[in-house]
């Protein structure tokens, strides 16, 4: 959900820029959203998640179930490969955009193909997150142990490391506060506990804000100018 959001923020960041407004914007957007943002996803995905779940759900007693999951995994894997393929390309052409010998022509080219691969990225990982809460989420709940589910969710933690869970976190939040949906706000209060929930504000502020202002809708200062002077 973190990722769906700060993908569809970052298209709209590359849709309203020009590419003479200099690349330090759009490069600390996509240092963040892929970078950090989604290479924390999938590091997760790879390591622990999508393992541990094609475990859990092809181990059913129904065969022929067993096999669909099997095959509704494989494509979640190919998701993944190709929502990766979007970021890296995304990250080239963020490295062209700040690329001095580049000319207008190839600045202008990487921001419009940014946009571009941001939609993409933005509607394939929304895809798969359909998938999963649709098809995967709750058949896990059903032959997970509450208890396992838990403990898998430390591990998640102690993968992340202490510093990038805490940012992860309020990119969580942020997502979850603005889907508007009473189930997954419930949900995030029953998953995190109260005293880091508590430090959600402060974690926004001191490390969230620095690294995602930049995809804050506004109105840049230099369009007013810049449109006179043509």
């Amino acid at each position: 959900m973190s990722l769906v959001r700060e993908a569809g923020r970052l298209k709209q960041l590359a849709r309203r820029s020009s590419s003479d407004e200099g690349c330090g914007p759009i490069k600390q957007a996509s240092d963040y959203v892929v970078g950090f943002n989604m290479k924390g996803l999938h590091k997760i995905e790879a390591d622990l998640f999508f393992p541990w779940m094609r475990n859990k759900l092809t181990a059913v007693e129904q065969k022929d179930l067993a096999r669909a999951f099997g095959s509704v995994m494989d494509e979640l894997e190919s998701d993944r490969k190709k929502v990766a393929k979007l970021g890296e390309s995304i990250q080239r052409q963020a490295d062209s955009l700040c690329d001095e010998t580049k000319n207008r022509l190839q600045r202008a080219d990487a921001v419009n193909g940014i946009a571009r691969d941001a939609a993409e990225l933005e509607i394939c990982a929304r895809s798969m997150m359909d998938t999963e809460n649709s098809l995967l989420v709750p058949s896990l709940a059903e032959v997970v142990p509450e208890g396992e589910q838990k403990s898998f969710n430390g591990k998640v933690l102690k993968n992340l490391g202490i510093l990038d869970s805490r940012l992860h976190l309020v990119g969580m939040h942020e997502a979850v506060r603005e889907s508007d949906s009473s189930e997954e706000r419930e949900m995030f209060e029953k998953a995190i506990p109260r005293i880091p929930r508590a430090l959600i504000p402060r974690w926004k502020r001191t490390l969230y804000v620095p690294r995602t202002d930049v995809l804050d809708e506004r109105e840049p200062k230099s369009r007013k100018s810049a449109f006179v002077s043509k």
